[in-house]
């Protein structure tokens, strides 16, 4: 059972004892997510906070960005639109510095933490260089500058608060299909057209692009689009031509799938499909959910993407 819970900005909480409508919309692609909802109109101070609970689970905690009060001939209501807490790290901009080093500790010290963001990972990662945080850079290029270039890969912060430097985690399951969540509509989609073939690598200055990395699988299936890499001030030139060929391999595939009932906080899982046209699948996870409420239906709009091995 899904409720929220608002806060004042003088600290005192509200608990809407009604959901009208809700849309709440995760994706990995958008640093932070979304929240529209409707409630019958409740007299409060100012609001600025809201807490989304599945039962006793907090699956959502943002910002409001905008409230409303409605009054119509059937009834007066309240509306908010909110985003997660990434919206803090998107809206304020990073102090300008220049690191030597820097370690992902360090990172998260100064960009995530004074806006209640966590670190959701052990690790401690140093980024053997330097990074030039200028001017106008906001909270979220600073980390998501410093993770591309230690993990070859952009953050993620899930929609309670937690920041996973290596992106989406894939270490729970969902199972789709008769013996796990139904779906009422499945839609696959292959685009030839976002895979690379291969990415020729310039690893030295004055050298030429000679180190070809191939991927065997899009050749083999008549994709032709190569690319060109100058990583001469990469550490790991050949991981970064690697890492372009697996991101071309996510965009080129997706799956999206419309499920009855709530599966927030599912994004990130492992997807196993068992359809009985498609067949089975199980190299996929969930990079994001659209979930919709209105009156008494209730659904989400699923999109999964191939897993990177």
């Amino acid at each position: 059972m899904l409720r929220c819970e608002l806060k004042d900005v003088y600290g005192q909480k509200v608990v809407m004892p009604r959901i009208l409508s809700l849309q709440v919309d995760v994706d990995e692609g958008v640093p932070a997510d979304a929240l529209y909802a409707l409630f019958p109109y409740t007299p409060t101070a100012e609001l600025c906070e809201i807490t989304m609970y599945d039962g006793d689970a907090p699956i959502f905690i943002g910002v409001i960005d905008e409230e409303e009060h409605i009054c119509e001939r059937n009834g007066t209501y309240l509306k908010v639109s909110a985003r997660s807490l990434a919206a803090h790290l998107l809206d304020n901009e990073a102090m300008p510095c220049e690191y030597d080093h820097p370690s992902l500790s360090l990172m998260v010290e100064r960009y995530a933490k004074p806006f209640g963001v966590t670190l959701g990972s052990e690790s401690d990662e140093v980024f053997f260089g330097e990074q030039s945080v200028t001017k106008g850079t906001s909270c979220w290029k600073a980390l998501k500058t410093f993770c591309i270039a230690c993990y070859l890969t952009p953050p993620r912060v899930s929609s309670t608060g937690v920041l996973y430097p290596k992106g989406l985690e894939h270490s729970r399951v969902t199972v789709f299909g008769e013996d796990g969540v139904r779906y009422t509509r499945l839609r696959e989609v292959k685009k030839r057209c976002e895979e690379i073939s291969a990415v020729h690598v310039k690893a030295t200055n004055g050298g030429a692009y000679s180190f070809p990395i191939h991927n065997t699988s899009a050749k083999e299936r008549g994709v032709r689009r190569e690319r060109y890499l100058n990583a001469v001030l990469t550490e790991s030139p050949m991981k970064c031509a690697d890492a372009m060929i697996k991101n071309s391999d996510s965009r080129s595939y997706a799956v999206y799938l419309r499920c009855e009932g709530c599966l927030l906080g599912a994004e990130g899982n492992r997807a196993v499909i068992d359809d009985p046209v498609l067949g089975d699948s199980d190299e996929l996870y969930i990079s994001a959910v659209h979930y919709r409420m209105k009156g008494d239906g209730a659904y989400s709009n699923i999109t999964l993407k191939r897993r990177s091995f």
